[in-house]
């Protein structure tokens, strides 16, 4: 395509909003109801880029201890409920330059999220931050059948915006921003160039990625991927 990128595909939690803690405290909350101890460390360690499914399973796996069916869909949806009551007690706020990098890229790019969030939670924590307009396409945990750390969101982000747009967008054509090492390494065996933000992780492990960030102010950004086209 003529211009690169044709998309800008961003994760939602870590990377949009600091939305990471609260994940961990439902997590937390969740697990200890099943006598499950979870630590900040472990969550960091272990859970960043899985959606909601992936982490329990993830977890359960880890200690060897059998999830049924009915017991994950019981534990999914109080976690569900943890983190609305969260959101609604409005424990988040924009990511430092996340509001002016978003606006900039939207007047010259389709953008899109592709989380493994639900879609109530992504939705309403872009409302509380005004950003929701900004993005034509939202890819949520409930969207896809397999999750992240598998690329199929931001596939299916990008078929998306395509659609949108009425022109091919290949992989290629896009730039993700995330911040998970795992989904870094998954969208780039995909065929995508991968932005990694230091949110999450210290910059050593986001090695994988095309270029790497401490944070999304614009000017960072633009020192690294100096062909984006801001609206400032």
């Amino acid at each position: 395509m003529s211009q690169w990128p044709a998309a800008v595909l961003f994760d939602f939690d870590g990377v949009i909003v600091n939305s990471e803690p609260l994940h961990f405290r439902a997590f937390r909350e969740v697990l200890a109801e099943e006598h499950i101890e979870l630590s900040e460390q472990d969550y960091y360690a272990d859970l960043i880029g899985f959606d909601d499914r992936g982490a329990f399973k993830h977890i359960f796996e880890k200690i060897g201890k059998p999830l049924e069916p009915k017991t994950l869909l019981r534990i999914m949806t109080r976690k569900s409920e943890v983190m609305m009551e969260q959101i609604y007690k409005e424990h988040y706020h924009a990511l430092p330059g996340v509001e002016e990098l978003v606006r900039g890229l939207w007047r010259n790019y389709p953008l899109a999220i592709c989380s493994g969030a639900l879609r109530e939670e992504i939705e309403v924590m872009l409302e509380g931050i005004s950003l929701r307009d900004c993005f034509s396409v939202i890819v949520a945990a409930e969207d896809v059948t397999v999750g992240k750390p598998d690329p199929q969101g931001y596939l299916m982000a990008a078929g998306l915006l395509a659609d949108k747009i009425r022109k091919p967008i290949r992989p290629q054509d896009c730039l993700i921003v995330e911040d998970a090492p795992m989904v870094i390494r998954s969208v780039k065996a995909a065929g995508f160039r991968a932005l990694g933000v230091a949110t999450s992780y210290f910059t050593d492990k986001l090695k994988d990625a095309d270029w790497i960030v401490k944070t999304l102010n614009p000017d960072e950004v633009l020192e690294k991927i100096p062909e984006l086209k801001l609206m400032r």
